[in-house]
């Protein structure tokens, strides 16, 4: 039979004498990652959904599982999470899936693409306000490159605003680039106070030179 990847996420750190007992209970090669959180596992079965139907057989007992999941996708291109439920919970789920004449499996699959759906056009639509906004309601979009206007951070998109605050706060300066490399930075007023400050001192040390010159 095939082996899968399975990986699993743990509800606490293992390491050490609890790791090799589940190697040891399981039969199965694993691997834990540097933080001991999470343990990838071999597994020989027919295919994906037996995988992690063995590991749960395997180890439920042995480790403290929160998910499990595979590592590569499928024949059909879609990776298996699999996530344990309180029995009052899978007994309400298996209500649903019944109401609405699928199995179990069939009727989370759909609520959870369903959710992303949701998720991802709620993002769009975020994005479609920042991009709103600063098409339309900054006044420097349209504005010549030599005039400066006064935003107030409010105003701006949630997301930027916590990046313009934070660059303000810690005086870390942020680059955008494209293709081509850096192409602008946003800094904090200080910052620029003190680059304005230095090439003022430099114009004026270079001019007292001149002047000496003479």
């Amino acid at each position: 039979m095939p082996l899968h990847a399975i990986e699993i996420i743990l509800t606490r750190t293992v390491r050490g004498v609890e790791l090799k007992t589940a190697r040891q209970v399981s039969g199965m090669p694993m691997a834990s990652s540097h933080d001991g959180k999470s343990i990838a596992v071999l597994v020989s079965a027919q295919d994906e959904a037996h995988a992690i139907k063995k590991v749960w057989r395997r180890l439920e007992d042995a480790l403290p599982i929160d998910v499990l999941c595979t590592l590569f996708p499928g024949p059909d291109g879609t990776l298996r999470m699999s996530i344990p439920f309180e029995p009052a919970v899978r007994k309400r789920m298996r209500s649903w899936a019944r109401a609405a004449e699928k199995s179990t499996e069939e009727f989370l699959s759909g609520a959870i693409r369903d959710a992303l759906t949701r998720d991802r056009s709620t993002e769009a639509g975020r994005q479609d306000c920042a991009l709103n906004f600063l098409l339309h309601k900054c006044p420097w979009v349209d504005a010549p490159p030599n005039v400066t206007d006064s935003i107030a951070v409010s105003r701006l998109p949630l997301q930027l605003e916590k990046l313009v605050r934070r660059v303000s706060t810690s005086g870390t300066r942020v680059t955008f680039t494209n293709e081509n490399g850096p192409i602008a930075s946003l800094l904090s007023e200080r910052e620029l106070t003190e680059i304005e400050n230095t090439r003022a001192n430099k114009q004026h040390h270079g001019d007292d030179e001149h002047c000496g010159t003479d």
